[in-house]
């Protein structure tokens, strides 16, 4: 059901329509008359260790839906806070989140809820960093059958 208010208070949750060409993931609204001591900006969560992991690249099904999916990608960037959408400069379009089930529902909203448009997913790639934090005191080698390359860390 709906229910029209005239204000929310600090803590409410409310649905506001008409400001989604403005804000792309977080926004602070307020009164524009409410002046200075009355607003504060919120920034914007922080999500702690979860990163971008995976990343699929996709296409539309039918190519003369492509502006369909990219206007669906737009609007699936702004729903889910983890989600990156880019397009490389292959021009393939690619989602980046932080795991396979997070792409799996943003992959099933894009299809069903946003575009109503089918895509191809191609398989997905899993980002591995690692760093070398100090040095070590051993030196490891390897060096190939023949004997002609040589391999060394420190």
């Amino acid at each position: 059901y709906r229910l029209e208010i005239a204000a929310a208070p600090a803590g409410t949750w409310a649905l506001v329509e008409g400001v989604d060409g403005s804000v792309l993931k977080t926004a602070t609204i307020v009164d524009a008359d409410a002046g200075a001591p009355d607003a504060a900006i919120v920034r914007p969560l922080d999500y702690g260790s979860a990163r971008a992991l995976m990343k699929v690249a996709i296409e539309p099904l039918r190519p003369s839906e492509l502006p369909k999916m990219a206007s669906g990608l737009r609007k699936l960037s702004r729903a889910y806070p983890l989600l990156q959408t880019l397009v490389e400069e292959s021009g393939e379009h690619v989602l980046i989140g932080s795991g396979e089930l997070y792409l799996d529902c943003a992959l099933h909203d894009l299809r069903f809820v946003y575009a109503d448009v089918e895509v191809k997913v191609a398989d997905p790639t899993v980002t591995l960093r690692e760093s070398v934090g100090d040095s070590s005191a051993i030196v490891c080698s390897a060096r190939t059958p023949n004997g002609r390359n040589a391999l060394s860390v420190v």
